[in-house]
């Protein structure tokens, strides 16, 4: 369940809800929204990792005081290791709670006045997660020639990486910007990425969709 502090929940507080796996997901999307889209209203609700989405939903969310006031309900997951599983695992705990459930990523599902919808990143096929999204973003730049030299030179000395994404992104963060070291959640925040990237175009309707009018 998410941790006390920024991004809990204690009620549904907005019409637009967003439920994303941790913190670094929910600054990352916190940030695009407010920096990018100048969307302040929608409420963003970590759920501390992908094995908490159906407990959240069927439980804490279903469960809600303020859930009729709910319009518009997103989720964002990492696809990891499989996009289908893990949009069907997201689908299958909202029909499970009696939520709309869209039959595909990106799409939506309405049931009377509450729309849901699902992003499965980095594009909703492929494998990864929001780190390859945000390589993405990143292509081109000169210094992902200097992140690939040194996750070979690494590998050549014996190293073993076991998330490439992840070690890639930090080694990229630890050469950008004034502060060496950031997270993905806060590099968002210090606006080290490049949001009018074509590679958050999904992500950028998605959100822009799910704020509403």
């Amino acid at each position: 369940m998410p941790s006390k502090g920024r991004f809990q929940f204690d009620d549904v507080a907005s019409d637009a809800l967003l439920l994303v796996e941790g913190s670094d997901d929910a600054r990352f999307c916190d940030a695009f929204l407010r920096r990018e889209l100048q969307q302040t209203t929608v409420q963003i609700v970590q759920v501390g990792g992908t094995a908490n989405f159906r407990p959240f939903i069927t439980n804490t969310l279903k469960a809600a005081e303020n859930l009729p006031n709910l319009r518009r309900l997103g989720i964002v997951t990492d696809a990891d290791t499989d996009a289908t599983a893990a949009f069907q695992r997201v689908r299958n705990a909202l029909a499970a709670a009696g939520f709309p459930a869209p039959r595909q990523v990106w799409e939506t599902a309405q049931s009377g006045n509450l729309i849901v919808s699902i992003a499965v990143l980095p594009d909703g096929s492929a494998t990864g997660d929001l780190e390859r999204l945000c390589l993405r973003s990143i292509a081109g730049d000169p210094l992902t020639d200097c992140v690939d030299e040194y996750i070979a030179c690494a590998t050549a000395a014996g190293r073993e990486i076991a998330e490439l994404n992840k070690a890639k992104l930090h080694a990229y963060l630890a050469a950008v910007g004034s502060q060496p070291g950031l997270r993905l959640g806060e590099a968002a925040e210090a606006g080290v990425w490049n949001w009018q990237s074509a590679a958050f175009d999904q992500i950028r309707q998605f959100l822009l969709d799910l704020a509403g009018p």
